[in-house]
């Protein structure tokens, strides 16, 4: 399965994914799988930045 960037649409590399295996033994085996939700790295970097720039108070001029 290919795993796509949510943001960009850019494939993702499986290698540098960390894989997260969340098995519950409750679960219905019924249920749909679901694409894991992921961001590329250059995504993350840009996601931190903005979120960084956003919190710093504005210096007065």
């Amino acid at each position: 399965m290919k795993v796509r960037c949510m943001l960009c649409g850019m494939p993702i590399d499986e290698e540098v994914m960390v894989k997260q295996d969340f098995v519950d033994e409750d679960e219905d085996d019924d249920m749909p799988v679901k694409k894991p939700m992921s961001v590329c790295l250059r995504c993350q970097a840009k996601l931190k930045h903005e979120a960084d720039g956003a919190q710093k108070i504005p210096k007065p001029m």
